[in-house]
This record gives structure tokens, sequence and C-alpha cells, in this order.
């Protein structure tokens, strides 16, 4: 009897199982997917508002580079003058 017992135990453990995993492969990895799918276009959209923001601040500072180069080479002009 307690065999039966058992068998008829974990086989009920096992739809119990087999009823869950089919619960979660159904709903909670559909959301996580969607979620993902969703983060990866905020991560897109502010990829490309980054780039352009450091494209422009680089170009600032090459401008402040050449300002104070010509500058300086400015000055250097004056005193062999």
């Amino acid at each position: 009897m307690s065999k039966s017992n058992t068998q008829s135990t974990t086989e009920a453990d096992i739809i119990k199982l087999h009823n869950e995993v089919k619960v979660i492969k159904e709903n909670h990895l559909a959301h996580i997917h969607d979620c993902i799918h969703r983060v990866e276009e905020q991560v897109k959209e502010q990829r490309s508002y980054f780039t352009g923001r450091l494209d422009r601040l680089d170009n600032r500072i090459w401008w402040i580079m050449g300002i104070a180069v010509s500058t300086l080479l400015a000055i250097i002009v004056e005193n062999m003058l």
C-alpha cells in the first residue's frame, strides 16, 4: 500500500509541476520577453540621444582648443615683432 500511495503522490506532484511550468512558460516568460524588448528600444533611444550630445560636446572642445592655440600663436607672433 505504501508503494502505490507514494507512486500516486509522485504522479500528482509531477502533474502539478508540469502545470506550473506550463503557466510560467505561457505567462511569465512572455511578459519578461516583452519587457526586454521595451528596454532594448529605450536603450537605443538613449544611446542615440547621448551620442548626439557627446558629438556636440566634442565639437565644442575642439573649438575651444583651436581658439586657445590660435591665441597662443598670436601672442608668440606679437612678441617676436
